[in-house]
C-alpha cells in the first residue's frame, strides 16, 4: 500500500461491498440493454433493484456470459486485481474499471492529487469467489482466447464493409474461421460483447425484415443502406484472417495499403507534423475514402495542411490519390476503387466475349 498519489498506481482494497450495491451505480436502461442483449425478458415499469437483481442472477449462474461478454485483456486486468495489493492502472485500463463495474466485479475510487489520497479499487469478494477459479482454468483460457479472435474478425470485417447484413457476415464470419456456429450464438455475441457495443449498432429493415450490422465509422448509414441495397450483384470482399487481424489491432489502419504508410511518412519527416497530428489526418482523410468522399471534397479538406510550398502540396496529392484508388470502400463491399474498376472491365469483357459464338463449319465442294 502506498498511502499516497500515483496517476497510475492504485491500492488493491478487499472490500465488503455486495455485487449489487455496485451494479446499483449503472443506469437501469443500460442494466435493461445487457438483459435485452443476453435474452432476458422483463416488463417495463419495475424497479431498478428488480432489473440488477434478474442481471446478477443470470450473469452469475451462467459461467459463459462472463467469458463471452468481457474480453480476455480485462478479464487477465480483472485477475491482476484479485491477485495483488497495488497495481499499474494505463488510461485505457482505467475505461476497463467502468466496464467491470457494470457487473459488480469491481469497484473503485479516483484519488486526489491535492490532497494526496491514492486511487483505490475494491475487490468485490462474492465475485472473486465466484469466478475466480473459473478464470483460470485451462478451459476458460482457451474460450478466452477464442472469443477474443472472434471479436477481431468481425471488427476487421467491419473495417472493410462498413455495414453489412448480419446473416452475410455470419456466412463471412465461418469462411474466415472455418467452423460452423448457429446464427442464434452469433448474433448473442455480437450483441453482448461488452468490447462492441461502442463499435457498431444493430439496425433493423423493417420494411425488407433485415438485421445489419453498421460499423461506428459510417458517417451516413442511410445513404450506405441504399448503394449496397442497389448492389445485390456485387457480393462482399472476401479476406483472409491475418488481414482481419491486422487492420483489427490496428483500428482500422492497414499500414500496407498503398499510400497508408507513406503518407504518413511524409507528414512525419517532410511536413514535421507530431505522431499525434500526423496520424489523426491519417485516419481522417482515410475515413472520407472508405465513405465515398469524392476527390474534389478530398482536396478541400487537405487544403488545411501546412505546406510550405506548391511541390510539397503536390507531392500529398499525389500520395493520397494512390490511397484514393486503392483504399477500400463501404459502398463496393470491401473493395476499392482499382479493385472495383479492374472487376467491371472483366465483366465487360467477358459480355463482349458471350456476344460472338463461332460456328463449326465445312468448305462446299
Amino acid at each position: 500500500m502506498q498511502n499516497k498519489y500515483d496517476a497510475m498506481q492504485a491500492d488493491i482494497v478487499q472490500g465488503d461491498m455486495e455485487a449489487s450495491s455496485v451494479m446499483q451505480k449503472t443506469p437501469v436502461e443500460t442494466v435493461k440493454s445487457i438483459l435485452s442483449r443476453i435474452g432476458v425478458e422483463f416488463e417495463e415499469g419495475l424497479p431498478k433493484e428488480t432489473y440488477i437483481a434478474a442481471l446478477k442472477e443470470e450473469f452469475c449462474n451462467n459461467s459463459e456470459w462472463i467469458l463471452k461478454m468481457i474480453p480476455r485483456h480485462f478479464l487477465e486486468f480483472l485477475l491482476s486485481i484479485w491477485e495483488k495489493t497495488e497495481i499499474e492502472v494505463s488510461l485505457e485500463e482505467w475505461d476497463y474499471l467502468e466496464y467491470l463495474k457494470i457487473f459488480g466485479l469491481v469497484t473503485f475510487k479516483k484519488g486526489n492529487p491535492i490532497t494526496d489520497e491514492p486511487n483505490l479499487i475494491y475487490c468485490i469478494p462474492e465475485m472473486r469467489d465466484r469466478f475466480y477459479f473459473l478464470l483460470k482454468s485451462r478451459k476458460s483460457r482457451a474460450l478466452m482466447e477464442q472469443y477474443e479472435e472472434w471479436e477481431k474478425i468481425i471488427c476487421g470485417l467491419m473495417y472493410y464493409y462498413g455495414m453489412v447484413e448480419v446473416a452475410v457476415l455470419h456466412e463471412n464470419f465461418m469462411r474466415v474461421t472455418k467452423r460452423v456456429i448457429p446464427y442464434g450464438e452469433f448474433l448473442t455475441f455480437v450483441k453482448c460483447r461488452c468490447s462492441l457495443w461502442a463499435f457498431g449498432v444493430l439496425l433493423r429493415d423493417v420494411q425488407r425484415q433485415k438485421d445489419y450490422y453498421q460499423c461506428v465509422n459510417v458517417e451516413n448509414p442511410e445513404m450506405l443502406l441504399m448503394y449496397i441495397q442497389q448492389h445485390n450483384d456485387l457480393s462482399y470482399k472476401n479476406i483472409g484472417k491475418e488481414d482481419l487481424f491486422y487492420i483489427s489491432e490496428a483500428a482500422g489502419i492497414d499500414n500496407r495499403w498503398p499510400g497508408v504508410s507513406e503518407l504518413g511518412t511524409f507528414m512525419l519527416d517532410e511536413m514535421h507534423m507530431n505522431y499525434y497530428r500526423a496520424t489523426v489526418m491519417v485516419k481522417t482523410l482515410l475515413l472520407m475514402i472508405q465513405n465515398g468522399c469524392e476527390w474534389g471534397d478530398l482536396k478541400e479538406k487537405m487544403a488545411v495542411l501546412p505546406f510550405d510550398s506548391p511541390d510539397m502540396e503536390e507531392k500529398v496529392y499525389d500520395i493520397v490519390k494512390v490511397l484514393y484508388e486503392s483504399a477500400p470502400l463501404y459502398e463496393l463491399k470491401g473493395y476499392s476503387r482499382k479493385e472495383y474498376e479492374k472487376m467491371f472491365r472483366q465483366k465487360q469483357l467477358k459480355k463482349k466475349r458471350e456476344m460472338f459464338t463461332i460456328i463449326n463449319g465445312r468448305k462446299r465442294e
